[in-house]
């Protein structure tokens, strides 16, 4: 009977790194939408060139002891003493995004009102004095007088 190890892996940033002891099969369960995916992949080491190769021998949506146990029955079938484990937790069902406040909208300007006839005509007319140079040009007309 084969044994079990579970996968032990190295992080390097986003790669997930695991070194295998060949020949072994690899058994990976994980979740999309609250449904399992277990996959069972073979690893060998090739004699000639002594590189790790890997073949995928079984996918089906299953449940880990599901996959597990097929990997059991075919482990003696490629001479394999080793099986290493991953079993993902299964995912909590999706939250509700948070609402989003709505987005305020610019307060509009509210128009002058309208002066009336008779309001418009005893308002005082502008005066000119407001309608003089700005004070640099004053200031030097003053010094030369």
């Amino acid at each position: 009977m084969a044994t079990l190890l579970s996968l032990t892996s190295v992080g390097i940033g986003d790669v997930e790194l695991f070194m295998p002891a060949p020949p072994c099969l690899v058994v990976n369960t994980f979740y999309v939408g609250g449904e399992p995916e277990s996959s069972v992949t073979y690893v060998w080491q090739d004699a000639e060139s002594g590189e790790l190769k890997s073949e995928l021998v079984y996918m089906q949506p299953v449940s880990f002891e599901a996959a597990l146990a097929w990997a059991e029955e075919h482990a003696p079938t490629r001479s394999v003493e080793r099986i290493h484990t991953r079993h993902a937790k299964p995912e909590s069902k999706p939250q509700a995004a948070p609402k989003r406040r709505p987005a305020r909208k610019a307060a509009k300007r509210k128009a002058a009102p309208k002066k009336t006839a008779a309001r418009a005509a005893t308002a005082k007319p502008a005066r000119k004095s407001a309608r003089k140079a700005p004070a640099k040009r004053r200031g030097g007309r003053t010094a030369k007088r």
